[in-house]
């Protein structure tokens, strides 16, 4: 995510989670975000899923217009999907079939799988990351709380 604070504020939510701030998506064409940890850091022979966690705002749109591509890549390995980040419309999600959308969590966030990986005896970095891929469509109103990893 850039630091821009035309694309970008960090603010106080009310009902969050984990974390103090999060990031809000005010209005963009081009979506990537990132991050990384390195398996010396989780339990080893283990498998864990990636989550990026987040809202939608009430003054959302464009994030259900195209999906965006998620990838995890640990070593060689790639995990790589095209969910969409949003789907308001029932008769868009019964138009697009199986294709992945956020699920929402107990907490009120929504979580969508980023991908999963083992964490095995030595340590390697592990890459996550949600970008557009198709075209430019302009969107706003994604909130960010961060990429959560946890055992499957």
């Amino acid at each position: 995510m850039g630091q821009s604070t035309d694309v970008l504020s960090r603010s106080s939510c009310p009902d969050q989670g984990w974390f103090s701030e999060v990031a809000e998506l005010k209005t963009i064409w081009w979506l990537e975000i990132h991050g990384k940890i390195r398996t010396q850091t989780l339990s080893p022979n283990t498998t864990y899923g990636a989550y990026l966690i987040m809202k939608i705002s009430h003054r959302a749109y464009g994030l259900d217009s195209m999906p965006s591509e998620v990838s995890i890549s640990v070593g060689d390995r790639v995990y790589t999907n095209t969910p969409y980040l949003s789907c308001r419309d029932s008769m868009k999600q019964q138009m697009k079939g199986e294709v992945r959308v956020p699920c929402e969590r107990k907490d009120g966030w929504m979580e969508i799988e980023l991908g999963e990986f083992f964490s095995g005896e030595k340590d390697e970095e592990v890459k996550m990351s949600l970008m557009e891929v198709k075209g430019y469509q302009l969107k706003a109103g994604l909130i960010i709380e961060g990429i959560e990893v946890k055992p499957k």
